[in-house]
C-alpha cells in the first residue's frame, strides 16, 4: 500500500477513536501531525468528521455541524485534569477547523483553495441533467476531481472514472472520495466496473459495496436505507455501524439484491428487480461517452414524428432495442453500402435525432463512442423505415416521410478506424428540418 494511502487510513482510524472517546495524548499528537503535513490526510479528516456528524444527526435530529462539535466538546470535558490543557488546545483547533469547513459547505471549501487531482470527467448527460452547484449547468467533458461533491438535481449524469463508468440518477449526491471509492449520500448510482477497476467501492451512511468484477446498483435514502442490486458479476455488501465499521456482510452474484438498514440492524436479501436498471438503460445503453452538442434521453420518447421532439441546440442519441440476438442474418443498407450482420450476433440500436424546427446559425456537431463495435450507420428513409419495427422502440411513433433521411451533400457522418466512435454534423434544409440516422452496434459476435 502506498505510504500516503496508509496515512489516510490511519487518519480515519484516529478520528474514529476520537469519536469513541479513546484517543490519548499520543493519538492527538499523531492526528495533528498528519493533518498539518498531508493534504490528503486533512481531507480524510474533514470527510470523517462530516461522516460521523451525519450519523449523529440521524440519531439526534441535529445538524451534522452541531453533532460533530458537540462530540468534540463532550470529549474535551471528560479528559483527565493532567491532560486537559494540552487536549483543549488541540480540540479547540479541531472544533474551529470543523466549524469553519462545515459552515462553508464541508470539505469542498478545500477544493476551492487547493484543487485536487482530476480523476475523471462527465461522459454523458441526459437533456434535463442539472446540478445544484454554480449556475446548475453540467458540461460534457467537464473534469471531476478527487474530493469533489456533486449533487444532480434532475436527469442522469454519467462519470468516466478510472476503469469505472458511474451513472448518477437524480436526485442524488455523490462525493468522489478517492479514484476508486465514492460516497453516496442520497439517490441512486449504477457502476459498470471493468477488469482493472476491481475493488471499486460505493459507500452510503449504512452500507459499503465493494466490486468483485460486476455491474451493480446502489440506492440510498434516509427512509428506506440502502438497496444493492447486482446485474452481472459479484459484489460484497456490508452493513455498517455508527462508526462506519462493517458488522454483517453479504456476497451478491448475478440477479441478486439486498437491503441494509442500520437502525434495524438489518442486512438481508430481497427480490431482484431488473427494471431498477431501466432508467440508465434508457438514457445511456451501451454508450461509453458522448461529445459536442449531443445529449441522451432520460425517458423513452413517445413520439419521434417531425416537430414532436424538438432539439434546437443539440442532437439526441436515443438508445432503442438493446442486446437483440439475431436469429437470422440481418442485411441493411448503410451509408457505406450493404452490410450483413450474421445470425447469432447480439446487436443494439441507437437513433440519432435532430429536429431544430427552424434555421439555426450553427448546426451542431458531436460524436458518440460505444463499448461495442459499430456495424453500420443507416441514413436513408427506406432503410430507416425497414428497421423501425425490428430495432426501434416499441410504442414509439416514428416519422415515415422521406425528409427524415440524411442529405449526403450537407450532412456528415464519419466512423473511426476502430469502429467505436461515430461523429456527426447535421445541416439544415428548409422547409423540413428533421434529420435521423440509426447506428447498429455489435455487442457480441457469434
Amino acid at each position: 500500500m502506498p505510504h500516503s494511502t496508509s496515512q489516510v487510513e490511519e487518519t480515519r482510524q484516529l478520528v474514529d477513536a476520537l469519536y469513541d472517546g479513546q484517543l490519548d495524548r499520543q493519538g492527538f499528537g499523531r492526528l495533528e501531525l498528519l493533518i498539518s503535513n498531508n493534504q490528503a490526510c486533512l481531507q480524510a479528516y474533514v470527510e470523517r468528521i462530516d461522516f460521523h456528524g451525519g450519523l449523529l444527526d440521524q440519531a439526534e435530529t441535529r445538524s451534522p455541524e452541531e453533532s460533530a462539535i458537540a462530540v468534540l466538546r463532550r470529549f474535551a470535558a471528560a479528559c483527565a485534569a493532567g491532560e486537559r490543557r494540552h487536549q483543549r488546545r488541540t480540540i479547540a483547533g479541531f472544533v474551529a477547523a470543523a466549524s469553519l469547513v462545515m459552515c462553508v459547505g464541508g470539505w469542498m471549501w478545500f477544493n476551492g483553495l487547493m484543487p485536487t487531482a482530476a480523476i475523471g470527467n462527465i461522459a454523458s448527460l441526459s437533456t434535463d441533467a442539472r446540478s445544484l452547484r454554480g449556475n446548475g449547468r453540467l458540461e460534457l467533458g467537464q473534469v471531476v476531481r478527487w474530493g469533489e461533491t456533486i449533487t444532480v438535481s434532475s436527469g442522469v449524469m454519467s462519470l468516466q472514472l478510472p476503469n469505472v463508468m458511474l451513472d448518477v440518477v437524480s436526485p442524488a449526491t455523490v462525493r468522489l472520495d478517492e479514484p476508486d471509492r465514492v460516497s453516496l449520500t442520497q439517490g441512486m448510482v449504477v457502476a459498470k466496473v471493468f477488469t482493472a477497476g476491481k475493488g471499486f467501492t460505493v459507500r452510503t451512511p449504512e452500507a459499503e459495496v465493494v466490486d468483485l468484477g460486476t455491474e451493480f446498483l446502489v440506492r440510498s435514502s434516509s427512509a428506506g436505507g440502502t438497496e444493492v442490486s447486482v446485474r452481472q458479476g459479484r459484489a460484497q455488501a456490508s452493513l455498517l455501524d455508527w462508526r462506519g465499521q462493517p458488522t454483517q456482510m453479504l456476497e451478491l452474484t448475478d440477479h441478486r439484491a439486498a437491503r441494509f438498514a442500520a437502525a434495524e440492524k438489518l442486512a438481508r436479501e430481497v427480490e431482484y428487480k431488473s427494471e431498477d436498471f431501466q432508467v440508465v438503460d434508457q438514457s445511456r445503453g451501451g454508450i461509453r461517452s458522448i461529445d459536442g452538442a449531443l445529449r441522451t434521453v432520460q425517458a423513452t420518447p413517445k413520439s419521434l414524428l417531425s416537430e414532436k421532439l424538438t432539439t434546437p441546440n443539440h442532437m439526441l442519441v436515443v438508445p432503442e432495442r438493446q442486446h437483440v440476438t439475431l436469429e437470422n442474418d440481418l442485411v441493411v443498407e448503410g451509408l457505406q453500402g450493404e452490410v450483413r450482420i450474421p445470425a447469432g450476433s447480439t446487436v443494439s440500436s441507437y437513433l440519432m435525432h435532430y429536429d431544430p424546427t427552424e434555421v439555426v446559425s450553427f448546426a451542431p456537431r458531436g460524436a458518440v463512442t460505444f463499448f461495442g463495435t459499430i456495424a453500420a450507420v443507416v441514413g436513408s428513409a427506406d432503410a430507416l423505415s425497414a428497421t423501425d419495427t425490428t430495432l426501434g422502440l416499441q410504442g414509439t411513433e416514428y416519422e415515415t416521410k422521406q425528409f427524415r433521411e440524411l442529405e449526403i451533400e450537407e450532412d456528415e457522418v464519419r466512423i473511426s478506424d476502430d469502429r467505436k466512435t461515430v461523429s456527426f454534423f447535421f445541416g439544415v434544409s428548409p422547409p423540413e428540418f428533421l434529420d435521423e440516422a440509426r447506428i447498429l452496434v455489435i455487442e457480441r459476435s457469434p
